[in-house]
């Protein structure tokens, strides 16, 4: 796990923002891009550039569905060394800050997942979330959420796939999405 911090280290609002290597290319644009539609400066962006993409995100070990990469399961100890290595020295300066986590993808999915494991976040970003993961949706079900601001977006193209597993993702986004709206009605 590499943590890098840009931006004001003062501010009261942190972005943190899971990703892999692949997305390196990208980071100056989009921070660019949040500055520029929030018309502020004032918080700190902190990505955590995850080792192993399919192990580190997925919380729970399950095959393969392309290739031959399964998922190891290690959302629960990435999650941890976040919280340990992350959000308690930012809180130990700053009690009072407020944590927005975010990803996309595979991301996404274990942004979604950290919601439901700990209060710690303000909100959630989940950008195309990998809500097909195997078991995802039936955990949702059986579970409550605890932060009180959930994003969720998917994009045109991530159903229209021959993989009949990732085919169901738009099925399973408003799946999650119904679960997430029940559960602030009873509330």
């Amino acid at each position: 796990m590499q943590v890098n911090y840009q931006g004001n280290r003062d501010a009261k609002i942190v972005l943190l923002q899971i990703i892999g290597e692949h997305e390196l290319p990208f980071i100056e644009d989009e921070l660019s891009h949040i500055k520029a539609i929030t018309h502020s400066t004032d918080f700190l962006f902190v990505t955590v550039q995850v080792d192993s993409w399919n192990d580190d995100l997925s919380p729970w070990p399950a095959a393969p569905i392309f290739g031959e990469a399964a998922f190891a399961g290690n959302a629960e100890k990435l999650l941890t060394r976040i919280k340990n290595e992350v959000i308690i020295p930012l809180s130990s300066v700053s009690p009072d800050i407020k944590i927005f986590a975010g990803g996309y993808s595979l991301a996404g999915l274990f942004v979604l997942w950290a919601g439901y494991q700990t209060n710690l976040f303000e909100g959630i970003a989940a950008v195309s979330p990998s809500v097909w993961f195997p078991g995802f949706v039936d955990f949702v079900h059986n579970s409550k959420i605890l932060t009180n601001r959930v994003y969720l977006s998917l994009g045109d193209k991530e159903a229209k796939t021959r993989n009949q597993i990732l085919a169901q993702v738009a099925n399973d986004i408003r799946d999650v999405y119904r679960s997430l709206e029940i559960g602030r009605a009873s509330c």
